[in-house]
């Protein structure tokens, strides 16, 4: 988000020059009053955030401390007003929160309410899934928390949840929600359903509906661009002559019948107008299979390409579509809709494909089965999360669950060279199994370069399934690891209790995981100040401590450059020296707040 536009030292000293003399005559002040509240209310759609309001007789800020019986936590609030609703947000369910509410106006004058207001979380739901923790290194993490959709197998409902670095359970929300949750810029949660989207807020309140195409509904992936549209997976049928009728038998017979494919769709972000439509089916082999194709059906006919996941290349303004029934990812052109390379096992693929098939190159190397989640990393790799279903093709050999795992892998692709190697990998030996049997994300993690691992449908860990009592019972593992060569276990949590020892026993399952910086919208800084002092250009301004603060230099307002990020004193107020900025040449500086 941009934020605070500013000149440089150089400029900003000549305009000044210019100013008039101007007599300051004292400033009387009087004492900050509150003239109504402070109060709370609470929403049992978000039972772990309330909402303060209190008007104040001038503008001021507001300064919250929360002693929550075993822990305190302070927030600051940088906007003045004099009537303030203000979400409060990260209570842990089962505690008795003191809250301690502080107003400051512009002249420093300060205010404390002369009783804290309580506020009691319940605890969580009956059925709410179990969390244990395993690991948690917060020096090495990814700043932030973790939010994810976990639901419970035994009635199918799913809760929206945050947890922090310890893995406990910050906020969470029981309003009807699909597969997938993801934190939009300005704070609010964006929740694909089969026929809209909702957005909510941190309160748990519907912003915004938006109703897809009639006939289009939404499966799997469905997101927001940043050029005003929405890209999305939808579902459609056709019917297909010639088709496998086993995966196993090369020599059954073929028939005529219907198959179930998923268009991307690119819509108008405003109103929802069809832009784009893409078909992979047209792409590639409607008849081609692998040994997931009859794992399931649908009124739409035989699960064929059951597409997951799109990105975009903005690199050559192409799309990436993972078809986790062909164990292929795809790319193609968004302007002509032609296929640019096929990254998969080389395995039933036709004479007229062989072009578009991406050569392994390197040791070691390993084809992806069931894909999930592929994305660009800032490197320009490609990153994805590797099921690893059957680890074959029909018709060779496959792996049995109880001997396979999932990971995270890196790929490298060269397309003048068509080759593809294998650059980076978690998951497979010498690290613990974990086997995911479906869903699933790999997500890069930019503060840190680390990467987020969900384990999203755990049928195995280590060759044994996650319960012995209840040996069809799933879990959810969210493991957070560095990118070395070796990769290092940061964080670890399931979701499964394994104390439970009813053979009726279900577990939980997930989609995707992913970190969000914090509970709030990150803020844009209006209060950027640039003087120049021993030769260099100094920086300051205030800011939210939970935020890192990048900051960007432009010698003409249409080209910035990255420069640094910000240092904070630990209470608000933020500062960068420029050493680079001495000379004659004029700067004019920014600030990306993430």
């Amino acid at each position: 988000m941009k934020a605070g536009l500013r000149r440089s030292f150089v400029r900003r000293l000549m305009l000044l020059s210019l100013l008039p003399a101007i007599l300051t005559l004292p400033v009387h002040s009087h004492a900050l009053t509150i003239l109504s509240g402070p109060s709370l209310t609470t929403n049992t759609t978000a039972p772990l955030a309330s909402l303060l309001q209190l008007i104040t007789d001038v503008p001021s800020k507001i300064s919250v401390s929360v002693n929550a019986g075993t822990n305190t936590w302070h927030r600051n609030f940088r906007d003045y007003s004099t009537a303030h609703s203000i979400p409060l947000l990260g209570f842990k369910p089962s505690r008795t929160n003191a809250i301690t509410i502080t107003a400051f106006d512009k002249n420093g004058n300060e205010i404390t309410a002369p009783q804290p207001l309580t506020f009691i979380t319940g605890p969580l739901p009956a059925d709410f899934p179990t969390i244990v923790l395993f690991q948690s290194k917060p020096d090495k993490m990814e700043p932030g928390y973790t939010l994810f959709r976990g639901q419970n197998n035994g009635n199918n409902k799913g809760y929206l949840t945050i947890v922090d670095n310890a893995a406990e359970v910050v906020w969470y929300s029981g309003i009807n929600s699909s597969l997938d949750v993801r934190q939009l810029p300005n704070g609010d949660l964006w929740i694909p359903l089969i026929t809209s989207i909702v957005e909510i807020n941190m309160l748990g309140q519907t912003t915004k509906t938006l109703s897809l195409p009639s006939g289009k509904p939404y499966n799997h992936e469905c997101f927001p661009t940043d050029h005003g549209t929405i890209l999305y997976l939808s579902d459609a049928t056709r019917v297909v002559t010639n088709f496998p009728t086993s995966s196993t038998n090369p020599n059954a017979p073929r028939q005529t019948t219907n198959v179930w494919h998923q268009p991307v769709i690119e819509l108008a972000a405003s109103n929802a107008t069809v832009i784009n439509t893409w078909l992979p089916i047209d792409m590639i082999d409607p008849t081609r299979i692998d040994y997931l194709t009859f794992s399931a059906s649908s009124t739409f006919g035989k699960d064929w390409s059951h597409a997951n996941a799109i990105t975009e290349d903005p690199r050559d303004d192409s799309l990436i579509v993972s078809l986790r029934h062909q164990d292929a990812v795809i790319k193609f052109s968004r302007a002509t809709g032609k296929l640019k390379w096929i990254l998969g096992n080389h395995a039933n693929w036709g004479p007229q494909f062989q072009p578009y098939l991406l050569n392994p190159v390197g040791e070691p190397f390993e084809w992806q089965y069931g894909q999930h989640a592929p994305k660009i990393t800032p490197q320009g790799t490609l990153l994805l999360f590797d099921d690893g279903n059957f680890r074959a093709s029909p018709f060779d050999t496959s792996l049995p669950d109880s001997q396979n795992y999932s990971r995270a892998v890196e790929y490298q692709i060269d397309e003048e060279r068509m080759e593809v190697s294998q650059v980076w990998q978690y998951g497979a030996s010498p690290a613990p199994s974990i086997y995911s049997v479906s869903r699933g994300d790999a997500e890069w993690l930019n503060e840190s370069g680390n990467v987020l691992l969900t384990f999203a449908d755990v049928a195995y860990m280590n060759g044994a399934t996650p319960s012995s009592f209840a040996p069809a019972a799933h879990a959810v593992r969210i493991v957070e690891v560095t990118h070395d060569a070796v990769p290092e276990v940061v964080f670890d949590f399931a979701l499964f209790d394994f104390n439970n020892t009813s053979s009726t026993y279900k577990g939980y399952a997930c989609y995707r995981g992913n970190r969000i910086r914090d509970l709030y919208p990150p803020l844009p800084v209006n209060d950027l100040n640039v003087r120049y002092a021993n030769g260099q250009a100094v920086l300051h301004f205030s800011g939210d401590e939970l935020r890192l603060y990048v900051i960007q230099a432009s010698t003409d307002l249409v080209h910035w450059d990255k420069i640094g990020t910000a240092n904070s004193d630990g209470n608000g107020n933020f500062n960068y020296d420029d050493e680079l900025s001495g000379g004659s040449q004029t700067y004019y500086y920014r600030v990306i707040t993430q």
